[in-house]
């Protein structure tokens, strides 16, 4: 008896032992969590950087008590990042001695999820493990800030994505599999002859309550009324019924679409923490050359969320049907791409439609576009498709990159006449003023003019009305196809106390002005008001 005693004690202690070297050592990974401020690329640590000290202690303390869980953090399970594969697997095999199972498992990035029981097993300090923590991810919620004046000023696009887009783009997307991380499909007569994999890492069934977001979002990329129709969709829902699922999740869904041979991937999700295990999943995608896509974020911040952060990452921001910027979108450098995302008509359960609108409806028109491209040329490879989708895009906003509408806005017919010799198409780009222009000041106005035919253009009268003030008229010299080129004009702002606003038109007239295909692009007109 008493032998059995000494032998239950000293088993005591060794477990002991390991539940306090490992539980401690979690008051060291704070730094690894927490926001950082340097630029993006500068804060992206390997995931070797979620390897973490653990400080010794004689106190002991109940478990959920000693994980210092960061703010937002999924608290009741932990994730750990192994730098081996034999210590990835022995590691599995001393929790499985022990009678413990992880929550779930990712092979091929060497990562457990566990739940906050596990540190009473073995000590993962001794399988040179890693700590970190899974966060909230949600769909981007309908824009809340926005009045009801700003939000009727919008235009909305009132027709399906095969509508706006206005016919095929190069290719329709046979052979290539597009994979949608969301809240799962249902079903609807658009998708009856599209070929549909499913997999539901939430357990509520891809096409269970709260799939109508899924939904939306695969009726733009691939079906009857999608801009790839043929393309093969790999639906992995990963936000349950109310639109909200993990971190973890999301990596999880981005690695086994990975391997099982999608070739663009659509994120309309995101979270505002950037978190070592989805960093490491995007890695995993971008090395294998998928393509990912994500929406920017509906909370007007100036920041958008990841994955989309993500240099490696697509990043969409939604405009309305006149081209003008949203107004509700998140606004940041990274941006690449803008598109529809107001009122675009969706399929929706039971035969239905639904008006859908937010940075969500804008991701998938990029990801259904390039579908559709990869499909007409297999030997191009991911990167120089998207290269070539960025080669036409309209000029938006300031003159070139900006933050609002990134690198340009989708534009479908240069897309179709790119390989076309001689077209005309001299546009008015934007009428540009900058918002943090002081009211009651004379601040420069840019008026931006590209050439988005296929031929050289000189000669191009370009002339800008402010006010009631005479015209004021450029001449436009030799500008290639895709370039820009912008003039400057000084205006007086209004002073925040009037209720004036500062009109300006501009009109861009090429010297064979009979030739242009598009002249409805040649003229903009635009007001200001200072804020009060």
């Amino acid at each position: 008896m008493k032998s059995s005693r000494v032998l239950l004690l000293l088993c005591a202690l060794v477990i002991s032992g390991a539940l306090i070297g490992f539980l401690l050592s979690q008051r060291s990974v704070n730094h690894d969590e927490a926001e950082d401020s340097r630029p993006l690329a500068e804060s992206l640590p390997t995931p070797a950087e979620a390897v973490v000290d653990f400080p010794e202690t004689t106190e002991w303390t109940p478990v959920e008590a000693m994980i210092d869980y960061p703010a937002n953090a999924i608290r009741g399970e932990l994730l750990l990042h192994f730098t081996s594969r034999q210590d990835y697997l022995a590691y599995l095999k001393a929790m499985a001695a022990v009678g413990l199972r992880p929550l779930g498992q990712i092979d091929e990035l060497l990562v457990l999820r566990v739940g906050s029981d596990a540190i009473s097993g073995p000590s993962p300090r001794d399988y040179e493990a890693g700590l970190s923590f899974s966060y909230p991810v949600e769909r981007p919620l309908p824009p809340l800030e926005l009045s009801p004046e700003a939000m009727a000023s919008l235009q909305g696009f009132g027709q399906s994505a095969r509508s706006i887009v206005g016919g095929p783009v190069d290719g329709d997307g046979s052979g290539v599999i597009v994979g949608i991380l969301d809240s799962g499909i249902q079903a609807h007569s658009q998708f009856d002859d599209v070929n549909i994999v499913r997999i539901d890492l939430t357990g509520g069934g891809v096409s269970g309550k709260g799939a109508a977001h899924g939904t939306s979002v695969a009726s733009i990329i691939a079906g009857s009324e999608g801009i790839a129709p043929e393309a093969e969709l790999l639906v992995v829902r990963v936000l349950d019924d109310k639109g909200v699922g993990s971190s973890y999740h999301v990596a999880e869904g981005i690695v086994q679409a990975v391997d099982l041979g999608v070739k663009v991937i659509n994120l309309s999700l995101g979270v505002y923490q950037d978190t070592p295990l989805l960093r490491q999943a995007v890695r995993y995608a971008d090395e294998r050359g998928v393509i990912l896509v994500a929406s920017a974020g509906n909370d007007g911040f100036d920041k958008i969320s990841y994955p989309a952060a993500y240099p490696e990452v697509l990043a969409v921001t939604a405009v309305d049907a006149s081209g003008r910027q949203a107004l509700f979108p998140n606004q940041s450098i990274g941006i690449d791409f803008a598109a529809p995302g107001v009122s675009v008509l969706t399929a929706k359960e039971d035969e239905g439609a639904v008006l859908f609108s937010g940075t969500s409806a804008a991701a998938p028109f990029i990801s259904g576009t390039l579908a559709a491209m990869l499909s007409a040329d297999p030997l191009r490879s991911s990167k120089q498709t998207v290269e070539l989708l960025k080669r036409y895009l309209n000029d938006a906003g300031a003159p070139g990159e900006d933050p609002v509408y990134g690198d340009g806005l989708i534009d479908w017919d240069r897309l179709r006449e790119r390989d076309m010799s001689e077209v005309l198409d001299i546009a008015l780009a934007d009428i540009y003023l900058s918002p943090d222009a002081l009211p009651g000041t004379t601040m420069p106005i840019e008026v931006t003019v590209q050439n988005r035919g296929t031929q050289w253009s000189s000669d191009a009268q370009l002339e800008v009305m402010v006010g009631d003030a005479d015209p004021v008229r450029f001449t436009i010299g030799s500008i290639g196809p895709g370039q820009i080129t912008s003039r400057k004009v000084y205006s007086q702002v209004p002073s925040a106390d009037s209720d004036d606003a500062l009109a300006i038109a501009a009109r861009v007239l090429p010297e064979k002005i009979s030739e242009d295909v598009r002249l409805e692009n040649n003229l903009k007109a635009v007001y200001f008001r200072s804020k009060k």
